[in-house]
């Protein structure tokens, strides 16, 4: 008999390999019931595999925070589906072989459950049997952080206190039992930064703390931290943590992406530093053309301070960087920029005036695709669909300048200089409609004339339309004689 049960606890030992590999493969697709499934299906809950029930903890959990985020599961239904989840823990607890993680995880289940009390009992308890684990240390600094808040909220600021500290000094305790890692650097800086806020940003030794944690973190392990997780939490304050993670991980691209964001956010001073670290981003990885959103927005910023200055010189650099780069960004995204623009109260027409104004500022290439943009944000913007044309025209696509043109002069049908310029392109371009051209010629000749005659010319406005008058002057000879040279 005794033989007999030997056989049976062997035969138990490991036979649920298989199942637990289905029950993964089905949880990482999100099939977390039927990862339940496979597991109850193998007859865990007749078994006394720690391994196994520590596993059906985790689908079972893995199940409840998706059931509760789709909404099927609420209210008090909830509390009493974590309360199971941690009876699953509870019996893995008893088994032999059960490791400290059964009891981080059950601690967490009565976390969720609401039973904060005895999320403190269990993990203090896994503490007894573990007392060097680090896992269970911050669980329980986590707790206690739970508990301090509770106590908070009750305006109990002296127990609130010294939940706090207590909590400090779990992580710190964890932090030395597991001195390669980042992961209790990290949760001793989240606590010292909320008791830094909790001041009213008055105490200057929970800031210090807080930042040499996140420091001491990413100087232990730069891939346990997350650039993204310290830019949240410490905003420019967390520069000098991020620089520890580039100096250690310097392919990778997400660092730079979010130390260039922090510069970006910290305005036009800082532009040559986002700058670098976008222009890195896009070194290292080409396919982060969302990147030049950054590059293009700083460096309009950048061009507007310099302005303010009166340094033109350096300003007109700035523009034609911020022409370029929204021009790559727009070639990628303008869709959804202009959706965005288009939340906001006449946006999409005042970003129309600054890409028409930045086409300015561009070579022709970049030119036709702010230009493009304008005129899909804003089409009955006239300007920008007469500076289309002239950059189609310029770069060989005389059809396309054609019907630019003639969009153009639909939206400013008495403007002498678009009607010049639509018959310039029949006249020598496309070499048709000789007739049409002769017109348009004709029109611009007598509509300048009158403008000029009647002073309806505005102010600074009388150089254009001069020139208009002339053009539309000798190419009506021109044509009339049969010159197709342009120039």
């Amino acid at each position: 008999m005794i033989l007999s049960t030997l056989l049976l606890l062997s035969l138990q030992s490991g036979s649920f390999d298989a199942a637990i590999a289905d029950a993964s493969a089905l949880a990482s697709k999100n099939n977390f019931h039927g990862a339940v499934q496979t597991l109850k299906d193998a007859g865990v809950e007749d078994s006394t595999d720690a391994v196994a029930w520590t596993a059906y903890g985790e689908m079972t959990g893995k199940w409840t925070e998706y059931e509760i985020g789709a909404g099927r599961i609420a209210g008090l239904d909830a509390y009493d589906a974590w309360n199971d989840v941690a009876w699953i823990y509870e019996k893995a607890s008893a088994m032999s072989g059960a490791e400290a993680k059964v009891w981080v995880s059950w601690s967490e289940a009565m976390l969720n459950s609401n039973d904060v009390a005895n999320s403190l009992r269990t993990v203090d308890d896994g503490l007894v049997k573990f007392p060097k684990s680090a896992e269970l240390m911050m669980q329980q600094g986590r707790v206690l952080m739970s508990v301090a808040r509770s106590s908070a909220e009750m305006g109990k600021p002296e127990d609130a206190a010294q939940d706090f500290a207590k909590a400090e000094a779990a992580f710190r305790n964890a932090m030395k039992a597991s001195p390669k890692s980042a992961a209790p650097c990290l949760r001793l800086g989240e606590l010292l930064w909320t008791l830094y806020f909790n001041s009213g940003q008055k105490d200057q030794t929970a800031h210090d703390g807080a930042i040499e944690a996140f420091l001491a973190g990413a100087k232990r392990d730069a891939a346990g931290v997350d650039g993204g997780m310290v830019s949240n939490w410490l905003g420019a304050e967390g520069l000098p943590v991020l620089d520890v993670l580039i100096e250690n991980q310097p392919q990778e691209v997400l660092n730079y992406w979010y130390r260039g964001s922090t510069y970006y956010g910290m305005g036009p001073d800082h532009w040559s530093n986002t700058r670098d670290d976008f222009l890195k981003v896009l070194e290292l990885n080409p396919n982060f053309t969302n990147a030049y959103y950054f590059l293009a927005d700083g460096a309009m910023q950048r061009g507007a301070q310099l302005d303010g200055e009166g340094n033109a010189t350096n300003r007109e650099r700035a523009y034609s960087a911020a022409a370029k780069f929204w021009a790559l960004y727009l070639k990628d995204f303008g869709p959804t920029y202009l959706q965005t623009v288009r939340q906001n109260k006449d946006g999409d027409l005042n970003a129309a005036k600054t890409m028409n104004w930045l086409a300015g500022k561009s070579n022709m290439d970049n030119g036709i695709i702010l230009l493009e943009w304008a005129t899909t944000a804003d089409p009955g913007f006239g300007g920008a669909w007469n500076n289309l044309a002239f950059f189609y025209r310029d770069t060989g696509k005389a059809e396309k300048s054609l019907r630019a043109y003639a969009k153009a002069h639909e939206l400013n049908p008495e403007d002498p200089q678009i009607m010049n310029d639509y018959a310039v392109i029949y006249h020598y371009y496309l070499h048709t409609e000789d007739d049409a051209a002769r017109e348009l010629y004709e029109k611009a000749i007598a509509r300048a004339e009158a403008m000029i005659a009647n002073g309806e010319v505005e102010d600074g406005d009388e150089d254009r339309i001069n020139t208009a008058l002339r053009d539309a002057k000798n190419n009506l000879k021109k044509l009339a004689a049969g010159n197709r040279k342009n120039g």
